[in-house]
């Protein structure tokens, strides 16, 4: 039982879940437009996203206590150092324009940990705009980026896309605001800080109604499937929202809330085979 908890905890500290909810909004992505075959991109996009997290994570605590480093973090930073090797492979398999698409967010995940500004700060001390860089690079990893890597070209649907996935993944920070709130510095200004816990509840759903009134948009490319999924992935996304509290289980954020882009694809998965 102790190590099967090891495991779990490593599982989740050392960003593997984080990586593969990544990997199922950008599997959402190809399903929706009728992408298969992409498992190059999907592996390329969990090794980014385990580096990019451990990075923002632990590059810290790395740097000062490097001689003293647990054997979990050991493990970690051989995990992060390996799935950099393999990123930097797959990287040369990737075209220039996408890497150029890339490079904004790329640049937005280094600014957000690396003390660049004055007074040593860096954008995720920055006061209210945390959760937004989170959202816009999630947004752009999962939505912007596939779609270049295989299409190459945007439209209407596409942005109406990105503007649900932007506001789905700003949803999915709030009960991380809210977890933080004993331990976030004033100065952050975090949802939460600025309007309350139960104001910043109707924020979100508020955002999920618009996201999920925006389907509604895409008449050309609606389909009973997309109609249905995004309707059960709002419900589940507002019940955990509103049972988020400031006193939560140790794992209510970072496994189960962290877990519902895993249910979303779940749920796309089974509704494919469905209606098929």
């Amino acid at each position: 039982m102790k190590t099967l908890k090891s495991i779990f905890k490593f599982y989740i500290n050392s960003s593997i879940h984080v990586a593969l909810a990544i990997c199922a909004l950008v599997q959402i992505t190809f399903i929706k437009y009728g992408i298969s075959g992409q498992f190059t991109f999907i592996l390329f996009s969990f090794l980014g996203a385990v580096m990019a997290y451990n990075y923002v994570k632990y590059s810290k605590i790395s740097r000062l206590y490097h001689k003293r480093l647990t054997k979990s973090m050991k493990g970690i930073r051989v995990l992060t150092i390996l799935c950099c090797l393999l990123f930097v492979y797959f990287a040369f398999k990737m075209s220039i324009n996408i890497w150029l698409y890339m490079a904004p967010f790329i640049v937005l995940t280094i600014l957000y940990a690396a003390p660049v500004f004055p007074d040593n700060k860096n954008l995720r001390s920055l006061a209210g705009v945390k959760i937004f860089i989170i959202a816009l690079v999630w947004t752009g990893m999962t939505v912007l980026i596939p779609l270049m890597y295989v299409k190459g070209s945007l439209n209407l649907i596409f942005l109406i896309e990105m503007i649900q996935r932007f506001l789905f993944i700003v949803v999915l920070m709030l009960p991380f605001e809210i977890r933080d709130l004993r331990y976030d510095a004033v100065e952050l200004e975090t949802v939460p800080q600025k309007i309350g816990v139960t104001k910043t509840k109707l924020f979100g759903s508020i955002l999920l109604v618009i996201f999920l009134l925006l389907t509604i948009v895409k008449d050309q490319e609606l389909s009973s499937v997309e109609i249905l999924s995004t309707i059960l992935i709002t419900t589940i996304s507002l019940f955990f929202l509103w049972g988020t509290d400031k006193k939560q289980s140790q794992y209510y954020c970072s496994f189960w809330v962290e877990s519902i882009p895993i249910m979303w694809l779940i749920i796309q998965v089974i509704l494919e085979f469905l209606f098929s």
